[in-house]
């Protein structure tokens, strides 16, 4: 049996190389988010499925051979994960931030990060103190099947657990390959295979709005024949390599949580939001859950600091999509909401504060329900993602609709 334990600092770097594949990619621009809520931009679907087909099978196959992994399955309490998923999908709608990316944004000097990470300590702190009550404790125990995958109880039978893996995976390559990115056009997997294939006039006009978005209230303009200009407006040109990026960053991402559980770590991202609570409350004496917080943590709050240099550093020399804290508004948000400010930070305080309480809520969000939970092929990972789906497409279309 393989076994590796890494020191907590490890984490850093890890968190450096997540939060510098994902500035690049654009997820720490909420814009992205806000649109796939509003079905007008599906690359965050696509990339992620592209991760979890490609981590799972490498997961279930080291482990099939003898390798030892840190499971981090979420145990299945029906209704507490259903709740959070609603609340957490509705979060994301709003704010258009997942924990990770709120650190991410911050990283990338986005203003109305420094709300959404305030409103989520809030969202953290709330559920600490739902944990205590009789309602909290309902939620976690009712219907609650433990810690099961789609094979049954994890490590039971590994073999049966890697067969189950490749149909997972090939279902997650279909779904990769098959949804266009844009309301028209090709997925970045089909472009990533296609060499020949030329993006229409519509599609590629979806390609440079994008970019143009992203690069928003950048305060160091791009110059001409770079890398910052090829990473941000490559694909106008050459579609056929930005499918090929977008395949290479999903696959090193779903091979990063791999690792990280191979060195026996958590992949997580909200629990950082619940440390940084119990490290307040704490000292004065309050409530068994934090206390439970600060004994189970792993490396959590250091990847989430390196994923917030991570951004940072490819936003001042990769991407230059570096912010400075300026005034600067989600276009989608501008377009119903208008240019206040104060409506912008009350969005993004109020869409973290529920993001979070959904988040831990469900004992999970993105990072440790959907990308690293569905890796691992766990039942309560794919139910808290289906009714996060839903609430956040929902929930942006009575927000955003014109």
């Amino acid at each position: 049996m393989i076994s590796v334990t890494a020191y907590e600092w490890i984490g850093l770097f890890i968190g450096m190389i997540i939060g510098g594949l994902a500035e690049a990619w654009g997820i720490s621009n909420p814009e992205v988010l806000i649109r796939l809520g509003k079905w007008e931009d599906r690359l965050f679907i696509g990339c992620i499925a592209i991760a979890i087909g490609a981590g799972a099978i490498v997961l279930y196959g080291l482990s099939a051979l003898g390798v030892s992994f840190h499971w981090g399955i979420k145990p299945d309490y029906v209704i507490g994960v259903a709740l959070g998923g609603i609340i957490f999908g509705t979060g994301i709608a709003i704010s258009g931030y997942v924990p990770g990316t709120v650190w991410m944004a911050l990283g990338e000097g986005r203003r109305d990060a420094i709300y959404a990470v305030l409103g989520g300590l809030l969202g953290a702190a709330s559920w600490t103190l739902i944990y205590q009550t009789s309602f909290g404790h309902w939620l976690t125990t009712y219907l609650n099947f433990g810690q099961i995958y789609f094979g049954g109880k994890v490590g039971t039978d590994l073999k049966l657990g890697f067969i189950i893996a490749i149909v997972w995976a090939i279902i997650m390559f279909v779904i990769a390959y098959t949804l266009p990115r844009y309301r028209k056009g090709k997925s970045c997997a089909y472009l990533s295979t296609h060499k020949n294939y030329k993006l229409d006039a519509e599609e590629e006009k979806e390609y440079i709005e994008t970019a143009n978005f992203l690069m928003e209230g950048t305060s160091m303009p791009i110059g001409k024949n770079n890398l910052p200009e090829k990473v941000n407006y490559h694909w106008t040109v050459s579609s056929k390599l930005f499918g090929v990026t977008m395949l290479s960053v999903g696959i090193i991402i779903g091979l990063t949580v791999v690792l990280e559980m191979f060195l026996h770590q958590i992949f997580g991202e909200s629990t950082t939001y619940s440390w940084i609570v119990a490290q307040i409350w704490l000292p004065a004496g309050y409530w068994q859950y934090s206390t439970i917080v600060v004994h189970t943590i792993g490396w959590e709050p250091f990847s989430d600091i390196g994923t917030l240099f991570g951004a940072f550093l490819a936003s001042i020399f990769f991407t230059r999509r570096f912010q400075a804290f300026s005034n600067v508004i989600p276009p989608s948000w501008k377009e119903r909401f208008g240019n206040s400010q104060i409506k912008r930070a009350a969005g993004a305080f109020s869409g973290a504060y529920l993001m979070l309480l959904g988040a831990r809520m469900a004992d999970g969000c993105a990072s440790g329900h959907i990308l690293s939970g569905d890796l691992q092929m766990a039942v309560s990972s794919l139910e808290f993602f289906i009714f996060v789906v839903i609430f956040l497409l929902l929930v942006a279309h009575i927000i955003y609709r014109r």
